[in-house]
């Protein structure tokens, strides 16, 4: 709980200013959010983008929704397609639909492709 300078009442800690007095609470660290979709940011307040209704990701590194260690995704879901596929669940169910769905796919396609590369390999 945070403590307001001016009035001494108690705060939850992700106030950003007193629910009484409305002073500015000291130490607040503050963040924004990016829609996946539309790449539009938004406060810290908001859940859910204006434009297209989708949940909002929080915004770092100016990163833009590309992360940089993501294609360890991609490569576990290609080495082993059912850890994949659950990866790709997960992301859904935190509605990262784009990325879920490119997991899914691609854990599908690996599970296609390698046996049969495998096979053509072996048999040369």
């Amino acid at each position: 709980m945070k403590t307001c300078p001016k009035c001494n009442e108690l705060n939850g800690e992700n106030r950003t200013d007193c629910w009484k007095c409305k002073a500015p609470l000291p130490n607040v660290i503050s963040y924004k959010k990016i829609c996946p979709k539309c790449r539009l940011i938004f406060t810290q307040k908001v859940d859910y983008c204006d434009s297209c209704g989708s949940r909002l990701s929080v915004y770092s590194d100016g990163s833009l929704g590309s992360s940089k260690g993501g294609c360890w995704l991609y490569i576990v879901s290609v080495f082993s397609p059912l850890i994949g596929i659950i990866l790709g669940c997960i992301y859904i169910a935190r509605k990262e639909d784009d990325l879920g769905k490119s997991l899914i796919i691609t854990s599908i396609l690996s599970s296609i492709i390698l046996p049969f590369l495998g096979y053509v390999l072996i048999s040369i």
